[in-house]
């Protein structure tokens, strides 16, 4: 029988569903029908996952859980001495996964759609592609969660054409927000998705551990994780703060019998203690979906309904904010935790046979994480070397291809294809590309402050995602922060590569027309510190698309203290290897050393280039 297969492989879950002649179902993984997100490393050297992992008394010295998140940090998981890259680890988890649909339903699938987080950029993506490679899958789309939830919405016919609605996708890892309008045909997403990574139910549960912790004087901070007995106390002790937290959803109160090497000891956790605990983080949930709106250019009246999915979701405080906070009736599953999966598998039943890899992110994906130089940190031994890059075509909720750019909303259109229809008009584009801007003036990214639609971040080694500005115009990493007032200050202490730039959101933008009026990046700077290391001043056309100039003996004949303007003709850029169709990091400063300097009136300056101070391409090589 001919069937597709959806995965959402979730930070705290897995789940499968299949859809096919009998329609849209899930595949019971567990008793639970959903897998547990664990992996457990077995002395003969064996790899399980899922419920697998967690059978019998498992040493926790030898387990993970929650590696979804660490996806794309370099540093390996250690289990019973052995190194694990996440990406291994998903991977084991995905073949388990497939295995298990294969066997349920009699053979292998004809499509296989996976999910990932809208938050996620092309740094995550590009790790997140070596999970079905170290799979053995090859034939494969990639939608986003809120994508995939809104498939299931509207293959259960409960949205009407017309409708605005917001799909708040909360896991248990990441929250993901998109704005959409449901039409007949197309299913338009308005505005700018959001996220929030490190936020959802495993945050949850640190907070009830760390409450039951203080009320029993620190108890739980005080074992000893090197001693076996003491770390199983441990992992005992987080299952049972994971299973209140769930029974909370539907009891007043839940008592805890906690193992402690002194003897167990009671705790009881009220829902309203419970609600007190996470509230701060379910209030920074609604701010993103209200960002998310306001991208959009809505107001919350213009919402039909508030869609609901992510395990995390079912708690009823976060329907009860959610709801509060924008005044409109929220929908939901009864599962909420199965809606990425079934539709995902409804995408899968539509999708047509194109093997489509990860690899290359599609535009319109917000808060992109730029890796330094297109370089991505050394994989693990086990991980063999990365196949060539190919194009891949945008997956739409409905598997769409053809991705249209009207004003400012990103149209997903079902059952497109590739090419833009003939009478197509100058704002349409493929994945290819993006409507041009013309060089009527000029492009300006900072002027005292981070210009619309541009975002200031930064970024460095210890989370390439990146770290954005905040209300008050600053954001920090270790070795790495900025503050924006009178110009963007950014001190680099040394040590790790980190970089600053400024980037557009959602993907990239036709500045082809300034590379053709002779311009130039033209910025201001006042160095601090001079650069200890080699410095390079960067354009990116959405990563792995880049151009990268050394600047370092510029940056260090400049005077400390003293205003210096630099101006460097886009040709450079071009001929370093910038695509100028797609840009979307138009100013990125990258050094490995010490270094401050306080940037300003950054711009792309129609024919700048012909300005007897800019400087020769060759004088940067």
């Amino acid at each position: 029988m001919r069937y597709g297969v959806g995965i959402d492989l979730g930070t705290a879950f897995a789940a499968a569903a299949v859809s096919g002649p009998n329609g849209t179902r899930m595949v019971p993984l567990s008793p639970d029908v959903v897998t547990p997100a664990v992996a457990y490393a077995a002395p003969d050297g064996t790899l399980l996952t899922g419920a697998a992992a967690l059978r019998g008394d498992p040493d926790p010295r030898r387990v993970a859980r929650g590696f979804k998140r660490r996806l794309g940090d370099p540093t390996p998981l250690v289990l019973g001495g052995t190194a694990y890259s996440p990406a291994a680890l998903m991977a084991a988890q995905l073949r388990e996964v497939l295995a298990a649909v294969t066997s349920a339903e009699g053979g292998v699938p004809e499509s296989v759609v996976l999910t990932c987080p809208a938050v996620w950029g092309p740094y995550r993506r590009e790790h997140f592609a070596e999970v079905p490679r170290l799979a053995g899958l090859t034939d494969f789309r990639l939608v986003t969660e809120p994508e995939a939830a809104a498939a299931h919405y509207s293959a259960e016919r409960r949205l009407g054409d017309g409708e605005i609605v917001a799909v708040y996708d909360l896991g248990g890892g990441t929250l993901d927000t998109t704005i959409l309008r449901v039409r007949p045909d197309a299913m338009e997403i308005l505005g700018t998705p959001e996220g929030i990574e490190h936020i959802g139910g495993i945050d949850f549960d640190e907070a009830l551990i760390a409450h039951v912790d203080e009320r029993l004087d620190g108890a739980i901070t005080a074992l000893d994780r090197s001693d076996p007995a003491q770390a199983a106390a441990l992992a005992e002790i987080r299952a049972l703060c994971v299973r209140a937290k769930e029974e909370l959803s539907i009891e007043p109160d839940v008592r805890l019998d906690i193992p402690l090497p002194s003897g167990n000891r009671e705790v009881t956790v009220t829902r309203l203690e419970f609600n007190d605990m996470i509230r701060p983080q379910v209030q920074l949930t609604t701010e993103a979906l209200r960002r998310t709106i306001a991208s959009a250019g809505l107001r919350t009246e213009d919402l039909s309904a508030l869609l609901l999915a992510g395990g995390s979701s079912r708690i009823p405080l976060v329907s009860q904010l959610v709801s509060q906070e924008f005044g409109k009736p929220v929908r939901v599953t009864l599962h909420p935790k199965f809606t990425v999966a079934l539709g995902a598998a409804a995408v899968a039943a539509r999708a047509e046979d194109v093997p489509t890899p990860a690899a290359d992110p599609r535009s319109g994906v917000p808060r992109l994480a730029t890796p330094p130089h297109g370089a991505l940190p050394a994989p693990l031994a086990e991980v063999p070397p990365r196949p060539a890059r190919r194009k891949w075509l945008v997956p739409a909720a409905a598997a769409a291809v053809a991705v249209a750019v009207v004003a400012a909303t990103l149209v997903f259109v079902l059952g497109g294809s590739e090419t833009p229809p003939a009478n197509a008009g100058t704002t349409t584009t493929t994945a290819n590309g993006a409507p041009p801007v013309a060089a009527t003036e000029p492009l300006r990214v900072y002027d005292d402050g981070v210009i619309t639609p541009y975002h200031g971040l930064v970024a460095s080694s210890e989370n390439w995602g990146g770290n954005e500005l905040n209300g008050e115009g600053a954001a920090e990493q270790a070795t790495i922060s900025a503050v924006s007032g009178d110009g963007l200050r950014v001190t680099w202490t040394g040590g790790t590569p980190a970089q600053v730039y400024l980037q557009s959101r959602p993907g990239g933008r036709n500045l082809k027309s300034y590379v053709d009026d002779n311009g130039a990046l033209v910025f201001d700077v006042v160095v601090h510190t001079p650069p200890a290391s080699g410095l390079k001043v960067a354009s990116h056309c959405v990563y792995p698309c880049a151009a990268e100039l050394p600047a370092t003996d510029l940056f260090k004949a400049m005077k400390p203290g003293e205003r210096s303007r630099v101006v460097i003709p886009l040709s450079c850029f071009t001929a370093a290897g910038l695509d100028p169709t797609r840009v979307d990091t138009p100013f990125l400063v990258y050094t490995d050393g010490a270094f401050e300097a306080t940037f300003s009136d950054i711009g792309w300056i129609p024919g700048a280039a012909a300005d007897p101070a800019a400087l020769a391409c060759d004088a940067l090589e």
